[in-house]
């Protein structure tokens, strides 16, 4: 699965222009929040935090075509309606790489000419 869905962010940018920016600097700081909530319930072994924290999570990052991103945030989604935590850390590192590789990648796709 493609790491960004280009298509999307071009139709985004279409129709917000330059609110785009806006958007993804409030995914990004929001999904850093998220993911320190998400490390918390995954201490406490706090599965409904998990769960939700991670569904909301997937809708964010699926709105910005972040799609491998949105299917990491699903599995510890799932994981957390299933109160699943036996070796979690290892999804939720995938996680925390995931997004620092996407965002990495929507900063470059702005910086490229329009």
């Amino acid at each position: 699965m493609p790491a960004l869905n280009l298509s999307l962010l071009e139709e985004l940018r279409g129709f917000m222009e330059d609110d785009v920016l806006t958007l993804i600097d409030e995914f990004e700081v929001d999904t850093r929040e998220r993911l320190a909530t998400l490390e918390q319930a995954i201490e406490n072994h706090d599965a409904e935090t998990l769960r939700t924290a991670a569904h909301t999570m997937k809708g964010g990052a699926a709105s910005l075509g972040a799609d491998n991103l949105a299917q990491h945030f699903r599995g510890l989604e799932l994981r957390g309606r299933d109160a699943s935590f036996h070796n979690i850390q290892q999804d939720f590192s995938n996680a925390q790489r995931c997004f620092t590789e996407a965002m990495m990648l929507i900063r470059k796709w702005l910086a490229e000419p329009k």
